[in-house]
């Protein structure tokens, strides 16, 4: 029994970005997501335990 392989077919990809912009703003979104979470446990935090 041999397995013959088969070429793989070569498909296009979608080009890196040349700039870091949208890392970045990426970034800033995940740093707003943690903040608003920090704040909203801090704020239920002050409610249970005054």
């Amino acid at each position: 029994m041999s397995k013959t392989q088969e070429p793989r077919a070569s498909r296009e990809t979608e080009a890196l970005p040349k700039t870091v912009k949208p890392a970045l703003l990426f970034l800033l979104f995940l740093f707003g997501v943690v903040a608003t979470m920090a704040t909203a446990a801090y704020v239920v935090d002050r409610m249970i335990y005054g």
